[in-house]
């Protein structure tokens, strides 16, 4: 079985059957909603975990505001390496390194601000960075505010996609999270309810990691 490294999310992780593949790249497509925030956080407190710790890429959120997410979501914030993108001009993701997640939070704006092209390249040459030194990236973007072109290029460019919505149960909406494509996961569990808590996200798992 191939090397897997944890989410954050002991839920997730054990749909996952012990978490993500090393050196793979993940999307979650989310409509708006708190917990999109609240899934990177988990994404980076897992990464503070590994030998490099976490990246966590932002174009609006204050340090001290990611390292205590960080923290609500069980992580080390002081692994934690904040990164600020651009809203506009020329940005950058740094090269990537041994045992070091990266974590790009909310990266609608930053496609909208310095155009499709520009931004997917920098998300391909992540990919490339990735494959070779076996870590895992995590990008959240807003679904709405991209076209089904652009979606669908974002799931082909990803080895994983999540989606966050909300499902309507009589008169109630949940939130969920779906697996939409996952190497290894069964049919059966890529449909999860989740709800948040002081820690964060919280979610049932109905699978043990092995």
């Amino acid at each position: 079985m191939a090397e897997r490294l944890t989410t954050g999310l002991a839920g997730l992780d054990a749909q996952l059957g012990g978490g993500v593949p090393a050196g793979t790249v993940h999307v979650v497509l989310a409509e708006p909603m708190n917990a999109q925030e609240l899934l990177a956080y988990h994404f980076a407190a897992g990464g503070s975990l590994l030998a490099g710790g976490a990246a966590f890429f932002t174009t609006e959120l204050e340090d001290a505001e990611v390292r205590k997410g960080v923290e609500l979501a069980g992580g080390r914030a002081d692994r934690i390496h904040v990164v600020h993108l651009p809203y506009k001009g020329q940005w950058a993701i740094p090269d990537a390194k041994a045992g070091l997640r990266y974590v790009v939070d909310a990266f609608s704006p930053v496609i909208q601000q310095v155009g499709w092209a520009e931004a997917f390249g920098q998300l391909q040459r992540l990919k490339r960075q990735v494959r070779a030194s076996r870590d895992n990236v995590f990008v959240t973007v807003t679904a709405g505010l991209h076209s089904e072109v652009e979606r669908t290029l974002l799931k082909s460019w990803a080895d994983g996609v999540l989606e966050l919505g909300f499902d309507r149960q009589g008169f109630g909406l949940y939130p969920y999270m779906k697996v939409v494509k996952m190497r290894g996961v069964p049919d059966s569990a890529r449909f999860m309810l989740f709800r948040e808590t002081d820690r964060g996200l919280f979610m049932e798992s109905t699978r043990r990691v092995n």
